[in-house]
């Protein structure tokens, strides 16, 4: 099979690269550092890759690795949407879209705070006044 990941280029990215390698599939990566690159707003010549793809799997998105500022969470919130909606507009222009379309994206457990960051280890949130919506 033919695997295209957008933001394919992270931790989970990494993982199921070599995941997918490993077993035989061809796998393209598509990010800002990657040999396929693209901005993760505007179609460009990346998109081809998608026609005729088997799968696709978007895991774009800003990093959660922040303090949560109203202008963190709003470009946490912009890339993912921004991203899935290229995504799609690239399957609807593909001459043979891909069978299956993966949409992932990210969110943390961990408590929302600004004192020290939360690690593995950190206070498990959701219940504090503070926290965003």
């Amino acid at each position: 099979m033919k695997i295209v990941m957008p933001g394919g280029t992270g931790h989970i990215g990494s993982f199921l690269s070599r995941y997918f390698a490993g077993q035989g599939h061809e796998v393209v990566v598509i990010g800002r550092s990657s040999p396929v690159r693209w901005d993760g707003r505007t179609l460009g010549p990346w998109a081809k890759e998608l026609d005729g793809a088997d799968a696709v799997i978007n895991l774009a998105g800003r990093s959660v690795s922040c303090r949560y500022t109203p202008k963190n969470l709003q470009e946490m919130m912009d890339s993912r949407v921004d991203s899935a909606r290229v995504v799609g507009e690239a399957i609807a222009a593909a001459g043979t879209p891909p069978r299956v379309w993966l949409q992932m994206s990210t969110a943390t457990i961990y408590a929302h705070t600004f004192g020290p960051a939360n690690a593995e280890s950190g206070t498990i949130g959701g219940t504090e006044a503070d926290v965003p919506a």
